[in-house]
């Protein structure tokens, strides 16, 4: 933990880009980096008229390390992507913040 599903980029972009975004984040939360999964997610999307240009979406799950430390983990997942992505191009992260009752590791409460 923490989690992080990657959409509408293309997976070599991500690839490329792997090592930095888990060893960057690993320092911003104070993380071991082995505790970060990163989940790359193939989606088509859709909109009036049928398929849609993608544009990345970001999900990072996690137990919350607080403002800062999210709009400095927000910021950074920036920096990584803006450079793969057409100018003027929108990156959405999302934070869904788990509780530590809700979080169990090989059926065993963590």
């Amino acid at each position: 933990m923490p989690h992080i599903r990657v959409r509408g980029l293309p997976f070599e972009e991500l690839e490329s880009i792997s090592d930095t975004l888990v060893e960057t984040l690993a320092d911003l939360t104070d993380t071991p980096n082995s505790h970060f999964t990163l989940e790359y997610q193939s989606t088509l999307y859709l909109a009036v008229g049928g398929a849609s240009p993608a544009y990345p979406f970001i999900e990072v799950l996690w137990f919350d390390r607080g403002p800062e430390v999210k709009a400095k983990v927000a910021q950074a997942i920036d920096d990584l992507v803006r450079p793969l992505i057409e100018a003027g191009q929108d990156i959405t992260t999302l934070f869904q913040d788990l509780k530590g009752s809700d979080y169990f590791e090989n059926g065993e409460h963590f």
